[in-house]
């Protein structure tokens, strides 16, 4: 019995099963992100790729996000293997005291702490070749990796296509010092998602536009030669759910007379007081609107959060209740302020002329409707396992368990 709780445990604990032995220091393991991808999206899709990872490695419906469950918290964790509170990343906008607002900068400089896992990869003598990821690139060191792309904002980032055929590019190699591990990141679906909704069917175009990604590299694969074991490593950094009426964070706080600068994304938002703002004055301006806003001051932020209490997390975070969403006044169109949204407008209201977004995230882990897809397929993988659930850092070990390497330090997701 001792040996067969043993086996259940190891099943439960996906990185544990990941083969390590000499074949490892051959293995190539390619590692693809999708933006956005909740599972429900792929009900109702023709998926023939993602049905063969299902069928033939480990896979799990509930890959659980870091909060908040956005994008840029969550690309460094997945790639770290570290809490928020490690890394730095607060979430898509956040202060810090030194460095000013970030706004969804690339930058690894941004980091307080934790190595991506090419960084770590190329210390243990592994190249490492990473396009359209961040941190990829460092302000003060360069490229972080041995192949990279030219850093660049999303909308200006080299076309999926362009960094395939560089990723087919290396995996086709016989190079000596070809790069090991391969990371690739894709915007979709989550750039479709979030206008259309998680339904919708251009969402389900773009999930099968995902799918012919998966098919270009399993057709490669499929032609490699038996001493050249690959894996690939599949996620994403967030679900996505369907969303309702808008909080307007700008006029929240003027309504409210709160003090206070914002940071807002998703279904979040830091609060950096003002001088003489205090929590109990902000709790207290609130309550009109706990029907569709959680508030929770620096020192008590939820268990789930992992955010710690450092200035970067802010003096009270705000946490939208779905369906409502968030929207800092920054993002809003030029025509919103001349009539006057941030100032005569209700704080929560449901953007007209079919304007704001039908889908959007950011909202606590335990929603599961916030999880995203997880597959691991090839050499060192099992097959045909499902993984109960697995938390966003645990990518990060996973993923140098299969290259024979150690994870960074520190690391802490499961090894």
């Amino acid at each position: 019995m001792k040996i067969i709780r043993l086996l259940c445990g190891l099943a439960l604990a996906f990185p544990l099963l990941i083969a390590t032995s000499v074949h490892a220091l051959e293995r190539t393991v390619i590692v693809i992100m999708f933006d956005g991808f909740a599972p429900a999206m792929l009900v109702g899709a023709r998926t023939p790729n993602f049905d063969r990872l299902k069928a033939q490695g480990a896979w799990s419906a509930h890959l659980v996000p870091a909060f908040p469950t956005v994008s840029m918290i969550n690309h460094t964790s997945f790639a770290t293997g570290c809490w928020p509170e490690r890394h730095g990343i607060m979430s898509n906008n956040f202060y810090d005291p030194e460095r000013g607002r970030y706004e969804g900068e690339q930058d690894a400089d941004w980091l307080l702490d934790c190595d991506p896992m090419w960084v770590a990869a190329e210390r243990q003598g592994v190249k490492a070749a990473v396009f359209n990821f961040d941190r990829r690139h460092s302000a003060r060191r360069g490229p972080l990796a041995s192949m990279t792309n030219p850093a660049a904002d999303w909308k200006e980032a080299e076309s999926d296509s362009v960094i395939i055929d560089r990723a087919l590019g290396i995996l086709a190699s016989d190079a000596p010092d070809r790069p090991r591990l391969i990371a690739l990141y894709f915007n979709r679906p989550d750039s479709i998602a979030h206008y259309q909704g998680v339904h919708a069917p251009k969402t389900i175009e773009a999930v099968e536009y995902c799918d012919g990604i998966l098919g270009r590299f399993f057709k490669a694969i499929d032609q490699m030669p038996a001493d050249r074991p690959v894996s690939l490593v599949i996620g994403t950094d967030h679900g996505m759910a369907d969303v309702g009426q808008m909080i307007n964070m700008g006029r929240l706080l003027n309504a409210t007379a709160i003090r206070a600068r914002e940071a807002t994304d998703g279904a979040s938002a830091f609060l950096y007081f003002e001088p003489g703002e205090t929590a109990d004055h902000a709790l207290k301006a609130l309550e009109p609107y706990r029907y569709a806003i959680d508030a929770y001051p620096r020192g008590q932020y939820p268990a789930f959060s992992h955010l710690g209490n450092g200035p970067r997390a802010g003096d009270m975070i705000l946490i939208a209740k779905p369906p409502y969403w968030m929207v800092g006044p920054e993002v809003l169109p030029k025509w919103s302020h001349w009539v006057g949204v941030n100032y005569i407008w209700p704080p929560i209201f449901k953007p007209p002329f079919g304007l704001g977004l039908l889908a959007s995230h950011g909202y606590p882990p335990d929603i599961t409707a916030m999880h995203g897809i997880f597959y691991a397929w090839g050499a060192g993988v099992p097959k045909g396992v499902e993984i109960p659930s697995l938390d966003m850092i645990d990518v990060h070990p996973t993923v140098m368990r299969l290259l024979g390497l150690a994870p960074g330090e520190p690391a802490d997701g499961r090894q």
